[in-house]
């Protein structure tokens, strides 16, 4: 269900969560700092409410040290040890995500294991998440999912929409609790009106495929709608998609086609790669390789390198078609 590096570094708790004191140890430690490699780190630490995000991005552009190596951080880091060893649960936390992530420091999942259940211990419900996806995944360690259950049913009930999200795919599928369909769906749903868009995405994948629950086309579509309308790009692109394709049970090509130009002007530039190809292939559309050449042309100008890719090799294949007939 996830991918446990952005897990570990995604901002979900950021309207609960006070990181004041750790952002103001770390920055004291690099305002000064010549080198983009301390930015890079603040801005991968990615601490809640983080007063300098704005700036650190400017410096990783301007710093007269281009070397991605910090130089500063460390010491911040030594501090933020000396604070989580006093007590503090908030630097067990982030010490255990400067380990997870590889902050400044080689990534050691034993030790980041270590600082969350120190973390977890004194009621930290962000390790406890954290601990819970490491559990499940097990990366780092052997996996159990009956942990993870116990360690993410705490971080749901704490107002946590991704650990919410997850319980409720365990109780869809069984794992680590009994199976329990009618309350896996209600977790998903609370997930998304809590404002985790991604679990709207996760409910209209089950109903598309029929996994868990009876297949149902229209739940599947509307659950997509849901997501789109909360204004997330990839998913306006997504139903686009479906619904030029015809690859969904339904088709209508004008309502995707405005999708697809939501999400684009909403900066999801992959749907360029996705439009190109639906002409390329000829999937709901008559094929058409000048109008696949365009969309992977305007993608590749907007700096996605995937239609960079698909244009050139468009490109060579028609040259190759151009030699064989001459």
């Amino acid at each position: 269900m996830h991918d446990i590096q952005k897990i570990l570094s995604e901002r979900t708790w950021e309207y609960d969560y006070d990181d004041s004191e750790i952002d103001d140890i770390i920055w004291s430690e690099i305002a000064a700092s010549q080198s983009m490699g301390d930015f890079i780190c603040y801005l991968v630490h990615n601490l809640s409410h983080a007063k300098h995000r704005a700036e650190a991005q400017a410096r990783t552009t301007t710093s007269v040290d281009d070397d991605p190596s910090p130089v500063f951080y460390p010491l911040a880091i030594e501090r933020i040890h000396a604070l989580a060893q006093s007590g503090n649960a908030t630097a067990m936390f982030h010490m255990g995500k400067i380990h997870a992530l590889g902050i400044a420091t080689e990534r050691n999942l034993q030790a980041a294991i270590g600082w969350y259940q120190q973390a977890t211990d004194q009621g930290d419900i962000r390790a406890s998440c954290n601990l819970g996806w490491l559990y499940q995944s097990g990366d780092g360690l052997e996996a159990n999912k009956e942990k993870a259950f116990r360690l993410l049913s705490i971080g749901a009930e704490n107002g946590m929409v991704v650990a919410q999200a997850s319980v409720g795919m365990m109780l869809l599928t069984g794992d680590g609790c009994s199976r329990d369909i009618a309350a896996g769906l209600q977790r998903l749903e609370q997930a998304f009106e809590a404002g985790y868009l991604n679990a709207g995405n996760h409910l209209s994948d089950l109903f598309f495929a029929g996994v868990h629950v009876p297949r149902d086309v229209e739940l599947g579509h509307e659950w997509l709608l849901r997501v789109a309308q909360k204004g997330d790009a990839r998913s306006m692109a997504i139903l686009g998609h479906h619904l030029v394709s015809g690859s969904r049970g339904k088709q209508d090509y004008e309502t995707g086609m405005k999708l697809f130009a939501a999400a684009l002007s909403n900066g999801f530039v992959t749907a360029h790669l996705w439009l190109g190809s639906l002409y390329r292939d000829g999937h709901g559309v008559e094929r058409d390789l000048e109008q696949a050449a365009f969309w992977y042309e305007q993608g590749a100008e907007a700096g996605d390198i995937n239609c960079a890719l698909a244009l050139a090799n468009l490109q060579a294949t028609a040259a190759e078609t151009e030699n064989k007939l001459q």
